[in-house]
């Protein structure tokens, strides 16, 4: 009796630590997992699996949706950008995705000072929110990120 009671409680303690390590993510999301306190791997959509105890869900992050307004304090045509862009591959984004937003605020602040010098005043601004775009994208397309739309407005 006493070996089978063994094996009863084996086996409740297995199925238990089982399902608690058990993460729904929904469509459209990712979650980052972080063991000890540093970036590990990305759950994609579905039913994951974890290590109780030693992995925990760092952020939820949304895969498209995501907007970005970022103010130039600069002499120049353009005095602020708004972009939007979606996170195409989230496993190339790896450990950026838990601050994404500020990764392409930075990137597109990188590409407005570049940008800034070159504007002709006769493009106009359509024409200067197309290249930042183009620049933008160049930058983050290896860390599997696209900015859809975006938008310049004059200072």
């Amino acid at each position: 009796m006493t070996g089978f009671t063994l094996l009863l409680a084996s086996v409740v303690v297995l199925a238990t630590v089982a399902v608690a390590g058990l993460r729904h993510v929904p469509q459209g999301q990712v979650f980052t997992v972080h063991r000890f306190g540093r970036y590990r791997r990305t759950l994609r959509p579905g039913l994951r699996w974890v290590i109780p105890g030693l992995d925990r869900i760092g952020c939820h992050v949304a895969l498209i949706g995501h907007h970005v307004a970022v103010p130039m304090a600069l002499d120049g045509p353009v005095a602020s950008a708004d972009l939007y862009y979606q996170i195409l591959d989230p496993t190339r984004t790896g450990a950026a995705l838990d601050d994404v937003d500020a990764l392409v605020q930075q990137q597109t602040r990188d590409a407005l000072h570049v940008l800034n010098g070159q504007a002709a005043p006769d493009k106009g601004m359509a024409a200067l929110a197309e290249s930042l775009k183009h620049e933008v994208n160049r930058r983050v397309n290896a860390l599997g990120l696209r900015v859809i739309r975006c938008a310049v407005y004059p200072g």
